[in-house]
């Protein structure tokens, strides 16, 4: 759950997943949040270090389903999404989503089974200058194809 659960407001609230190198971002289903205001959404990719905007001024009150595939971004070949984060600004206390927000994303191919990767997502913003922030870290499994039976019978 993506929110602000302190009682004080905070400046440069911000929520961010840097996403796994066996993942490619496809779409982007924003959410919606408790608390009227605009917000944009920034990207990095793999070869540099600067942010992209991905979309700028959107209502908290809305969801918005954006394309966000290599193709739709204009990324190169060797480009990938390595993170994406949600920049609200200033939040008051109690802040949090109401309709939550969805990253779609594609494993690559080849991923061998039995292998996992870790999704790293964090979130905060600062109170008085001092940073507050929680990060939450899940492992993925990759499990194959199941074999088919052998056919019996007739």
């Amino acid at each position: 759950r993506i929110g602000n659960t302190s009682n004080v407001m905070l400046q440069s609230f911000y929520w961010r997943d840097t996403l796994p190198a066996a993942v490619r971002l496809d779409k982007v289903v924003t959410g919606t949040y408790n608390f009227p205001g605009t917000y944009k959404i920034v990207y990095r990719v793999n070869n540099t270090g600067d942010y992209r905007t991905l979309a700028d001024s959107l209502s908290t009150s809305r969801n918005y389903t954006l394309a966000a595939s290599p193709t739709a971004l204009g990324l190169a070949a060797n480009e990938r999404v390595t993170e994406i984060m949600f920049v609200f600004g200033q939040v008051p206390g109690g802040f949090s989503q109401v309709e939550a927000p969805i990253l779609h994303c594609k494993a690559v191919s080849g991923l061998t089974a039995g292998s996992s990767f870790v999704n790293v997502a964090d979130v905060g913003g600062t109170h008085d200058g001092v940073w507050v922030q929680a990060v939450s870290r899940w492992v993925t499994t990759v499990y194959g194809k199941p074999t088919p039976l052998p056919k019996t019978g007739y």
